[in-house]
């Protein structure tokens, strides 16, 4: 009965040395591939940490720019007049001046009407400009006694705040040998400008108001029904 046992008992499989290479390298390559795997993960992490670096980097360093050109502008603006002149346009700023450089910021003087004063004047300018709806401020009259009053207001721009200044002058053009000069009253110099730069990056090119302040100071030149210097045939 042993014997019979034994005889009938299952035979244990037998590993041979080929079954137990093909084992070892399956196990080995599966290391190679968790291996890859990880390495590449790493790899992965490590380059989207290092690409939003440089991103955050390089958005700091346009910022830094902007604000700088910014603040370097800023520094540039000056209020009031100089030398009893309205001063010119700030560089690179949205502007029109009566006393611009540039010709595409040039605008002509104003001349009130010959029954007016030079306060008198300065009043309808100061309740024209209040009629604007920007939410306009006058922050400054200034009367220089024997040759006129200057003003100042700030109001809601396009881009920011900005600032509106006239010379009324107690001048009257009244020399260009032509019978229209004798309706010509008070001298209307004036300055409107943006405080703000606003720039494009990365080419540092200022933004456009679309031509806002020469708009604005037509609209109060409209509403007063007072001519532009030189073209006293073309506003009638």
């Amino acid at each position: 009965r042993n014997v019979m046992s034994r005889a009938h008992a299952p035979t244990p499989p037998q590993t041979t040395h080929a079954t137990q290479t093909t084992h070892a390298a399956g196990r080995a390559r599966g290391r190679r591939a968790r291996c890859v795997a990880g390495a590449s993960r790493r790899a992965f992490i490590t380059a989207t940490l290092v690409g939003v670096a440089v991103r955050d980097a390089a958005d700091a360093d346009a910022e830094a720019a902007v604000n700088a050109r910014t603040t370097m502008d800023a520094i540039d603006v000056e209020f009031g007049l100089a030398n009893n002149r309205i001063r010119a346009c700030p560089r690179e700023h949205n502007c029109v001046s009566t006393s611009a450089r540039a010709a595409e910021q040039y605008a002509s003087a104003w001349t009130a009407p010959s029954y007016l004063s030079a306060k008198d004047a300065s009043e309808a300018l100061i309740d024209a400009a209040l009629d604007l709806g920007e939410d306009v401020r006058l922050i400054e009259r200034q009367v220089i006694e024997g040759f006129g009053i200057y003003l100042r207001f700030a109001c809601a721009g396009a881009l920011g705040e900005d600032c509106v200044e006239f010379l009324v002058k107690q001048d009257v053009v009244d020399d260009r040998a032509w019978d229209g000069d004798a309706e010509n009253g008070p001298l209307v110099l004036f300055r409107s400008f943006a405080l703000d730069v606003k720039y494009v990056y990365p080419f540092m090119t200022p933004v456009s108001d679309l031509g806002a302040q020469g708009k604005r100071m037509e609209k109060i030149r409209a509403a007063l029904g007072w001519k532009t210097l030189g073209c006293e045939v073309c506003d009638k």
